[in-house]
């Protein structure tokens, strides 16, 4: 063997995370990646134009449409002056839009990030690099899918007349620990399809079922009321669900401008690292044969 050269070790391959100072640090310098290939996914489905920024509005703001006439409308009244808060039809109008673009950006976030890996396999069988990238850029894309609705919910926001206390800052966090979540469910449905092709083509219907069981239509004090006065053996569904207290946090803080409660703040923190320690996990552990089952 001549000087120089160089011999490569193939060991036996074992489910074991990378050394996570490391791959951080390279995940960290190639962030820029990840947001041009977010970019360039918007830029794919054509989001990138005019019309495509609308349907990203339109899209939930007909959905949002479509669930007042039924809930509101249709009901016949005023769905929470039964439970002790008489807000306006106007409001609950608001109010269904704040929880369909906070419900939809977790959605987007998951959804793209399930296909990510199995829709890159050319990158992955030619480029080395840390795969958590890949749902990393459907993160990104997603928050940039997720900044139009804002704008159109601040609308909503002001015409229904809703107060801007300066509780609105506790948005900030309450925004960071959903998006930790969803970044979390994120990795591992995008690690999970690649053992199960079929996971993407299940995922939209437990999506949808997700939403009807989420405190989208009503506020979770509405919910609570209806699940003790008419379902009590459905108060375990409302209480495991890991967006119960996010969405929960996001009506208290935007919709009604006070401060969110603490234990849905000390819940939805709890989801979101519990969901990163296993989602990270199951992710970080498998990304090492990807290339292989790709």
């Amino acid at each position: 063997m001549g000087t120089g050269t160089r011999v490569q070790v193939y060991e036996p391959y074992s489910y074991q995370l990378p050394p996570l100072g490391p791959y951080l640090k390279d995940l960290w310098a190639r962030r820029r990646f990840a947001f041009h290939m977010a970019r360039s996914t918007l830029k794919g489905r054509h989001y990138d134009t005019v019309f495509g920024q609308l349907w990203l509005v339109i899209n939930p703001l007909l959905l949002g449409a479509v669930y007042f006439l039924v809930v509101t409308v249709l009901s016949g009244g005023n769905p929470g002056a039964q439970h002790g808060q008489n807000h306006g039809k106007l409001d609950h109008f608001v109010l269904i839009l704040l929880g369909l673009f906070a419900y939809y950006y977790t959605r987007n976030v998951i959804q793209l990030a399930s296909t990510s890996v199995t829709g890159s396999g050319k990158i992955i069988m030619n480029i080395p690099f840390p795969k958590a990238l890949l749902p990393l850029s459907s993160l990104f894309s997603s928050i940039l899918m997720y900044l139009p609705m804002l704008v159109v919910y601040a609308v909503a926001h002001a015409v229904a007349g809703r107060p801007v206390t300066v509780n609105i800052w506790w948005a900030i966090p309450v925004f960071l620990i959903q998006t930790v979540f969803s970044f979390a469910w994120g990795m591992f449905f995008a690690a999970l399809s690649v053992y199960f092709r079929d996971t993407s083509s299940f995922l939209p219907y437990l999506l949808r079922i997700w939403i009807y069981i989420s405190p989208v239509l009503y506020t979770v004090e509405q919910i609570h009321t209806a699940v003790a006065e008419q379902m009590p053996w459905a108060r375990w569904i409302l209480e495991a669900n890991p967006l119960t207290p996010i969405l929960g946090a996001w009506q208290q803080v935007v919709f009604e401008g006070k401060a969110p409660d603490a234990n849905l703040m000390w819940q939805g923190l709890a989801w979101a690292i519990g969901s990163l320690v296993v989602g990270g996990w199951y992710f970080l552990s498998r990304e090492r044969e990807f290339a292989v089952r790709i």
